[in-house]
């Protein structure tokens, strides 16, 4: 498992690191589905609540978040269809290949990497907190304070932001606030 420097203040963590934190099925399916997208080609990265806990705010999550590549996919004119072999669930938890908007997308796939053999390519923070300002739901802006809180540098998040998505800056802004006002 690889050690990334991501913009944390404090030293950066890996999946393993996430066992007692999160069930080891998680943890296992990760590994697990990652293997699965190398060996079919597809460049990919873990996001989503597993990759929150490595980047320094471990929580529960119900899932497996990994974006994917569109190699991923079968097109057929409208009609898309995910490969045939690419994993969906793990011993019973569901594998999410999450999608985004075509411009979205276009900003943030240079994070989807061809992983070696035994490696979970784990996003790095100041663009999955990125990423959560896309989504902007509930508990994608209680991610974006603890990871703030946790340590992930606002300074780089906000040009980050600021370059890639301006129209979610005001948002950033507003959480960055709440998150110093929890610390």
């Amino acid at each position: 498992m690889t050690h990334r420097s991501n913009g944390r203040t404090t030293p950066p963590t890996c999946l393993d690191d996430l066992a007692g934190h999160v069930p080891q099925t998680h943890i296992d399916g990760a590994k697990a589905a990652s293997e699965a997208f190398r060996k079919a080609g597809v460049r990919h990265v873990l996001v989503g609540g597993l990759a929150v806990g490595v980047d320094g705010y471990p929580r529960n999550t119900k899932d497996i978040d990994f974006m994917v590549g569109d190699e991923a996919f079968e097109f057929h004119g409208l009609l898309v269809e995910p490969k045939a072999g690419l994993p969906m669930r793990y011993s019973g938890v569901t594998i999410d290949w999450v999608s985004l908007e075509p411009n979205d997308r276009a900003a943030l796939e240079e994070f989807l990497v061809e992983a070696s053999p035994g490696e979970v390519p784990v996003m790095d923070v100041v663009p999955l907190i990125a990423m959560k300002l896309l989504a902007a739901r509930h508990k994608d802006k209680a991610d974006i304070v603890e990871l703030i809180k946790a340590g992930a540098d606002a300074n780089l998040v906000v040009a980050f932001v600021r370059e890639r998505f301006p129209t979610r800056l005001p948002l950033l802004e507003r959480l960055i606030i709440e998150a110093r006002g929890e610390e």
